[in-house]
């Protein structure tokens, strides 16, 4: 009776961590981590009653290559080459420490210092983020694909966003 409890209890926990980058291995064709984030991407739009995202793999793939010289530099930094081309947001953290949900909720949650106007000039303050959030609900966003890539310390998650947002002079939605 014991061993069926452990074994229920170690079933759960691998479940739990659909989502993580695994082993080094890059996470972007998985459905469960497909479906994790554009539920987490689409709650937000969903919010604001703007279109769900739909998945690009074109776009995961070059969130792959963004993620993977990431995880390889062991640094986070945007692509400066897909300026104007795609949008782009990236997350990184402590490897296998955090879900793929929480990574896409950490941009969400910059929603609690957005103030409605126009791009750059929508934050609470002027330390305050908001580029990320604001990424995710653009209202001529319509396709995102991410990947997750880990090189044993850190996990990178870079998502890509077509067409992109942010544009200076320009409100959200």
């Amino acid at each position: 009776m014991r061993s069926k409890y452990l074994f229920v209890a170690v079933a759960l926990f691998l479940a739990g961590l659909s989502g993580f980058a695994q082993r080094g291995q890059p996470i972007y064709k998985d459905p469960a981590f497909i479906d994790t984030v554009l539920q987490h991407h689409n709650a937000y739009r969903s919010a604001l009653h703007l279109p769900a995202l739909t998945w690009s793999a074109d776009l995961a793939s070059d969130a792959l290559a963004w993620a993977r010289n990431l995880a390889k530099i062991d640094k986070g930094q945007h692509d400066a080459s897909v300026r104007g081309k795609e949008g782009e947001n990236i997350w990184w953290g402590t490897a296998g420490a955090f879900s793929s949900g929480f990574m896409v909720d950490s941009w969400g949650n910059e929603k609690k210092e957005f103030v409605y106007g126009v791009f750059p000039d929508c934050k609470a303050s002027r330390s305050a983020v908001v580029g990320h959030y604001t990424q995710m609900v653009w209202k001529n966003t319509t396709s995102v694909g991410c990947a997750l890539v880990s090189n044993g310390k850190m996990d990178y998650l870079v998502c890509r966003y077509a067409a992109p947002g942010n544009i200076v002079g320009e409100k959200p939605y």
